[in-house]
């Protein structure tokens, strides 16, 4: 099951959130700039929440998240999270999403491990799409997704609701024939 998604790159392990990591996700998610796009900072409390969401066992539902730790190799440092969950079952679609510590930003790690999630995601699951969304002004995120071999498919008019206002959003999408696998029937 992918509860227990457990895998190496160069230099990350990507693995399930851990309540060791608490303090490491509440210093990422209570930074106003790296939350400006996803939502109000954390408060701790709001951290501690998100490790106890990732404690509980995941049943792969549609729209159940999945949250995982990507973890430095070499020193075992958080640097960042990724979220995982089925859109449709019947569709094969998913969704990722990505964030990182502003001090690991531009290093990367997102790529890397965005990456990773993705091979592991079709070849454990046969999925036939993949996506992403993120707010219009997200530049660094709609890149992200283009270097991943995404296409942008939606521009989604007042789409995202942040205690600033109302944002525009862009959904990407990755075909599984796109990304050099055989589709499965």
């Amino acid at each position: 099951m992918f509860e227990k998604l457990h895998f190496n790159t160069a230099r990350l392990t990507i693995r399930p959130l851990q309540q060791g990591d608490l303090h490491a996700i509440y210093e990422s998610r209570r930074n106003p700039q790296t939350s400006r796009y996803i939502g109000d900072p954390a408060t701790l409390e709001d951290a501690q929440a998100r490790i106890d969401q990732a404690s509980a066992p995941w049943q792969a539902n549609e729209y159940e998240r999945l949250l995982l730790a990507v973890v430095r190799r070499e020193d075992n440092v958080l640097v960042g999270e990724l979220m995982y969950k089925f859109l449709c079952h019947n569709a094969k679609t998913a969704e990722i999403g990505y964030r990182l510590n502003e001090k690991y930003i531009g290093q990367g790690y997102a790529f890397e491990a965005a990456n990773a999630l993705i091979e592991t995601a079709f070849a454990q699951f046969g999925l036939n799409k993949i996506c992403a969304f993120c707010a219009v002004e997200n530049q660094a995120s709609w890149r992200l997704m283009q270097k991943l071999g995404m296409q942008q498919e939606a521009h989604l008019r007042q789409h995202f609701k942040f205690s600033h206002g109302y944002y525009d959003g862009y959904m990407y999408g990755l075909l599984r024939s796109e990304h050099g696998m055989a589709a499965t029937a």
